[in-house]
């Protein structure tokens, strides 16, 4: 040990003294130079995944109309032609949300500097340019990677609609803002969330009805309205992790949050699958359980009659679609629709199709190189459930088996099938693990 302390004390005096030969001759850059290559022989290269940095947007032009907060750092700009009433509710949404989510503990969005005329977190009310929240380019000063950012909003947006709009496009840009690195898939389904959490709406679109009506989908890369429609995997997360509070997603934000100081683009890993699946895993659960389970329970929208409170929130209309029916036995069905990851399908049989039979054998065929979950619901007259019995996951081989033993209140069989991917989705690349199966029914006595 004292000889690595003198080693460590002799780099020490040669860099201090290199640094005062470089600054009496007017050159830094020595001195800099010397500690980048202390640093790179002592440190670890990031070879991890990278994704590029948002790029820069100028500000819109022509947003001519300004109203500013009296008691909070906002503003709204607007187009000559939007009316005093759609400004004024706007501003109050957007107060709103950001007392809101400062009160939930998410980060403000970073100051612009004045970009927008002053200190205040913008919101463009303009027909110039979409939706949705841009960057005006990486903050150097932080230490975490931050992004100044804005928020634009077309103003024709429906009177009913303008305050979970406003909170979406608020949201979208506190997020970009936190974590530029993460997908815009993320933020989308985030910002849903959020919405629904402050006004009652899954975001500014029908993403989660969307979702629901198309039920192979995955839940980020690839969910409905560019991934917010996987708003509802946030709030069953949200339900299961903290009861409902709203800080176990906060934490996974600042769990993937990280710092880029070398190379090209920005560090792209821990994303926020990775920290779902470190954060589920330290609770003792199983991230895959949680997909398996989310399945299953989405059916129950606008079925059936007993209480779920995460479903009852959600409009009735939003039902997941019975895939295909069983009519015969023994018989066999296949997918007519492939699944993404985490994307499932609905097998339905009557209990006129067993004929008082009282088991069942039912076999699952997935396709090669994903994992599958395979889950038979016993369903009663009314739609609730009975009983379920769920396979093991499957692994190398894409079999399951399950032997069903029919209760007697049953009066239909409902079959989840859900690919569970082969490894974390990637929610900057949709279509990824994208797989078909078939699914083999019959009497067992």
């Amino acid at each position: 040990m004292p000889r690595v302390k003198s080693n460590l004390g002799w780099i020490a005096l040669a860099i201090a003294l290199q640094t005062q030969t470089a600054l009496a001759q007017g050159d830094a850059l020595g001195a800099d130079e010397i500690a980048e290559a202390i640093v790179a022989m002592t440190s670890r290269v990031w070879t991890g995944p990278r994704t590029p940095r948002p790029a820069p947007v100028r500000r819109p032009n022509g947003t001519s109309l300004t109203l500013l907060s009296s008691h909070a750092p906002v503003a709204v700009h607007a187009d000559p032609t939007v009316s005093e009433e759609t400004q004024t509710r706007a501003l109050k949404a957007l107060e709103h949300a950001h007392a809101r989510l400062d009160l939930m503990g998410w980060p403000r969005p970073l100051s612009d500097g004045g970009l927008g005329g002053g200190p205040e977190i913008d919101l463009y009310l303009t027909s110039s340019r979409s939706s949705g929240a841009y960057s005006d380019g990486l903050a150097p000063w932080t230490y975490l990677d931050r992004a100044s950012t804005f928020a634009v909003l077309n103003p024709a947006v429906a009177a009913a609609w303008v305050d979970a709009c406003v909170t979406a496009s608020y949201a979208e840009s506190l997020l970009l803002s936190a974590d530029p690195a993460e997908a815009e898939a993320w933020r989308r389904a985030t910002a849903a969330w959020l919405t629904w959490e402050l006004t009652g709406r899954f975001g500014c679109d029908d993403a989660v009805h969307d979702q629901q009506a198309e039920p192979f989908r995955s839940w980020i890369a690839g969910a409905a309205e560019n991934g917010a429609g996987g708003a509802l995997w946030l709030a069953y997360l949200s339900s299961r992790h903290d009861g409902a509070s709203g800080h176990f997603i906060r934490d996974l934000w600042a769990l993937a949050s990280q710092r880029t100081w070398e190379g090209e683009g920005l560090r792209a890993d821990p994303d926020l699958w990775s920290a779902t699946e470190s954060a589920v895993h330290r609770s003792g659960d199983r991230l895959l359980d949680n997909v398996e389970d989310l399945a299953v329970e989405r059916w129950f929208v606008g079925r059936g009659t007993k209480a779920r409170p995460l479903l009852a929130s959600i409009d009735s209309d939003a039902r997941v679609p019975v895939s295909r029916s069983m009519t015969r036995l023994p018989t066999r069905v296949t997918s007519r629709t492939p699944l993404e990851a985490f994307g499932s399908a609905y097998v339905l049989m009557d209990s006129r199709v067993w004929k008082g039979a009282e088991r069942l054998r039912v076999w699952l065929r997935g396709e090669y190189g994903v994992r599958w979950s395979l889950v038979a619901v016993q369903l009663d007259s009314l739609g609730d459930e009975v009983q379920r019995i769920a396979a093991p996951h499957t692994a190398v081989t894409p079999q399951a088996y399950l032997p069903i033993e029919l209760d007697g209140a049953t009066a239909s069989l409902l079959f989840v099938v859900t690919n569970l991917a082969r490894a974390l989705p990637d929610a900057d690349t949709p279509g990824a693990d994208v797989r078909g199966f078939e699914l083999v029914a019959d009497r067992a006595d």
